[in-house]
């Protein structure tokens, strides 16, 4: 595993959740996200669909199945102190039901970063992952968060290159890269292996973050 999960988590918690508590990972999957949590001093809970993929990690006795589309999050009203979640929402249909029942389980003045694929640098792959059902904008993402009552919201595009977040004057290194031919990005012709640096300067995420 390289690096970059451990740096997307330590750059969260300095730079938007500010400090510790409890923290659920949304659709946390293997728990991978979890674990660094944990270790960087978070009491880490989860919930993910897949009831397999939960009885696979260590984190069994804290990841409830839940089945966003349509089941509340099995926790009480007003929870937890934060909320992540990476690329996920754009696998829902049901954004109501992911979005209210995120912001019921959420304390007062609780903190939600959500990570979603940019449509925007993505349309041309987004629905070749046929699970993708949803894409979202800089501007939708931003509505979103705002119609289900989160405030003092922020999206912003993210570059999934570490060394653009605390020195933005480096962006535009993977703006420059981002103009080079798509097929760049792939080291094959079957596009199993990627060039981590063209890849990620042409797609970039959405980073969303607000306060309940």
């Amino acid at each position: 595993m390289s690096n970059y999960p451990l740096l997307l988590c330590k750059h969260i918690k300095n730079n938007y959740f500010k400090s510790l508590g409890n923290l659920l990972d949304i659709g946390c999957g293997n728990a991978m996200h979890m674990w660094l949590f944990e270790k960087l001093g978070y009491e880490v809970y989860g919930v993910d669909k897949f009831f397999m993929l939960t009885e696979l990690n260590p984190y069994k006795q804290i990841i409830k199945k839940c089945d966003l589309e349509k089941d509340k999050i099995p926790f009480e009203d007003n929870y937890f102190d934060f909320i992540f979640s990476k690329s996920v929402i754009e696998h829902i249909y049901n954004t109501e039901n992911f979005m209210k029942e995120a912001y019921r389980v959420l304390k007062p003045n609780g903190k939600i970063v959500i990570m979603t694929p940019d449509y925007e640098s993505r349309y041309k792959d987004f629905f070749e992952h046929f699970e993708h059902v949803k894409p979202f904008t800089l501007k939708s993402l931003w509505h979103c968060l705002e119609y289900f009552d989160f405030k003092n919201v922020k999206v912003e595009k993210f570059y999934q290159l570490p060394f653009t977040w605390n020195r933005p004057y480096l962006k535009f290194i993977p703006k420059l890269i981002s103009l080079l031919p798509d097929s760049l990005k792939w080291k094959d012709e079957k596009q199993s292996k990627h060039r981590v640096l063209i890849k990620f300067s042409k797609e970039l995420m959405l980073l969303g973050y607000g306060e309940k």
